[in-house]
């Protein structure tokens, strides 16, 4: 399967989680794996970090990413392109559309500008391609 989740079964699966753990190619060779939450809105997978961080570094030079969304015995893993979303105005859109929804804490969209920039915040937009397990046809 191509593309965003199609299937009722994979797109209701990525909804009712919020947390994966996401590969990226690290420069040396290895793959990095790290915890993170994530937003997705039908279409793709809004991650929210640090522009310092080195899975933003990762993507960065090679887009190619995996995320792993676990939940007991079941797995969904989505292959994708990733892109990171740097623009200030860009970033706060996305944080009060989507990250937001994740979030647990409560502040003004004034709090969440000055927040997002003393943090130095980019966003991850991942864009899926193929999934394992495939949907069911």
């Amino acid at each position: 399967m191509t593309g965003a989740p199609t299937d009722q079964p994979l797109h209701e699966y990525l909804r009712s989680h919020r947390t994966g753990v996401i590969a990226t190619n690290s420069r040396s060779g290895p793959p990095q794996l790290t915890l993170i939450a994530y937003h997705f809105d039908g279409n793709d997978i809004a991650i929210s970090t640090r522009a310092p961080t080195q899975k933003a570094k990762n993507i960065s030079r090679r887009p190619d990413v995996s995320l792993a969304i676990i939940d007991g015995s079941r797995q969904l893993i989505v292959y994708g392109k990733a892109s990171v979303v740097r623009d200030e105005a860009a970033v706060l859109r996305l944080h009060q559309e989507r990250i937001r929804r994740i979030a647990q804490r409560q502040e003004t969209d004034a709090e969440l500008a000055e927040r997002l920039k003393r943090e130095q915040r980019v966003v991850l937009l991942l864009k899926p391609e193929r999934f394992y397990p495939p949907a069911q046809k």
